[in-house]
């Protein structure tokens, strides 16, 4: 599984860049759908990710098993949320948090070449919490950021993995003996989120569509 992921990079790519700009620009309108969809790529992706960074997908069986149950779990945690439109809320905020903590953390990366797994885990962590405690306080404004935000992390991650070894994967943020460098192409990625997050923040803002979930629920 790892090595087809390693030598196959171009697939995840392909979902990445169809998916990035539906979630970027239609989050608002397409919210339950679009949240759901979230939440159930983010726990296959994190299940995943810990495995293979934990060294539990060294062998095939182990890495069919591991996808298998990171697909049900997601699916589930998906269909679960989908039921509690605030829920769906405050985990936008929290995964939309954990995304930005990564970006940070690439970003000090890229500027100090500091590197420690437990700087990664601790700037993701708060940062998730934060989205989280704000979403419980911003509703459709978190949705707003956060559906942008998530979307236009996709989009750009969809791009390193077009044009690999200049943006580190999350698993290479997450182990202590990787080697980490950063070059001139590394600052473009950065700046093809940026523009992709403020112009879906723009594009959303003025189309000003919500779902009819999100518009009237008053919990």
């Amino acid at each position: 599984y790892s090595q087809w992921l390693s030598d196959n990079q171009w697939a995840i790519g392909v979902i990445y860049v169809i998916a990035g700009p539906i979630i970027a620009l239609l989050g608002m309108a397409w919210f339950p759908y679009v949240c759901a969809s979230i939440v159930g790529i983010f726990v296959i992706g994190l299940i995943c990710s810990l495995s293979l960074a934990f060294g539990w997908m060294t062998s095939t069986t182990a890495g069919v098993i591991i996808f298998v149950v990171a697909l049900i779990v997601g699916v589930l945690a998906g269909i679960l949320v989908r039921r509690k439109i605030w829920l769906m809320v405050g985990l936008l905020g929290l995964i939309a948090g954990f995304f930005s903590g990564s970006l940070v953390f690439a970003l000090v990366g890229g500027m100090t070449g500091w590197k420690a797994a437990w700087g990664y885990w601790v700037i993701s962590v708060a940062m998730a919490a934060i989205g989280c405690l704000l979403a419980c306080y911003a509703g459709k404004a978190v949705v707003l950021v956060g559906t942008s935000l998530v979307g236009s992390y996709m989009f750009m991650r969809a791009w390193t993995l077009f044009f690999p070894g200049h943006y580190p994967s999350e698993q290479e943020l997450m182990d202590d003996h990787s080697t980490l460098e950063f070059d001139s192409v590394f600052w473009v990625f950065i700046a093809v989120f940026i523009v992709s997050f403020i112009g879906s923040v723009i594009f959303q803002k003025k189309r000003d569509v919500t779902h009819d979930d999100l518009e009237n629920d008053d919990d």
